[in-house]
């Protein structure tokens, strides 16, 4: 009786069923586990706890990888195009001569110039004419080699802007080189409008924060040129006939 009891407890009726009929409360023990009810853990026949059997430490490591998720920790070629467009910062590629190469979305929306008419355009085209003969200046010595021979990057040149319809945007100038020291284009940042070509003040980079103060710019800028037009229409003298 003692063994089917046993047996029954730890779902292995059959193999404990020497021809006799379980007794009641070992059936009903069994219902309730298999049902999902707590209970007490198995026992063996002599009363003892059959011992738990742990996995290795290199299988749970490798189970807990699995639920964990993988850290980035290397980015394809391809994928830099979604990093660069995605950058809060406005930002564009331009040759050494100056022209630009390409540019991110921001950049776009806040210089309100299409990808097609910045990669029209130069540098200078987007310079501030105070600035023009002063960014001539400075870009010609970004590309000289410097005098005491340091393979160093010179510091950016910062640039007042002539957007199309702002007058708060800059332009921020870094030099970019190649793994052999070599320069191989600039890095245009679009900044907040320094107060002259030579403010040593940290410049501030133009995010997307700076599209808002853009809409009230060209609300005020719509704004004056409807007054400007009715006080032309006004100011105009008034024919008469007879």
């Amino acid at each position: 009786t003692a063994i089917r009891h046993v047996a029954a407890q730890n779902g292995v009726w059959s193999l404990g069923n020497f021809g006799g009929v379980p007794p009641r409360s070992a059936m009903t023990y069994y219902q309730q586990g298999s049902s999902g009810a707590p209970g007490p853990a198995p026992t063996l026949a002599d009363g003892s706890q059959p011992q738990q059997t742990s996995s290795p430490p290199q299988q749970q490591q490798q189970q807990q990888s699995k639920l964990e998720p993988q850290l980035v920790t290397h980015i394809d070629d391809h994928e830099y195009r979604f990093v660069f467009n995605s950058c809060s910062v406005g930002m564009a590629i331009a040759s050494m001569g100056g022209a630009f190469i390409d540019c991110n979305s921001l950049f776009c929306q806040l210089s309100q110039y299409t990808k097609q008419e910045v990669c029209a355009m130069t540098i200078f085209n987007l310079t501030s004419r105070q600035d023009l003969q002063h960014a001539f200046d400075l870009i010609s010595k970004m590309i000289s080699p410097p005098p005491d021979g340091s393979s160093q990057n010179p510091p950016p040149c910062v640039l007042r802007g002539a957007m199309k319809h702002r007058n708060d945007l800059g332009l921020s100038i870094a030099l970019i080189k190649g793994e052999d020291g070599i320069a191989k284009c600039f890095c245009v940042t679009l900044i907040k409008n320094p107060a002259s070509p030579f403010d040593t003040s940290r410049p501030i980079p133009a995010t997307a924060d700076f599209l808002q103060t853009g809409g009230m710019q060209l609300t005020s800028i719509s704004d004056q040129a409807q007054k400007t037009q009715s006080s032309g229409s006004l100011s105009s003298p008034a024919y008469t006939t007879g």
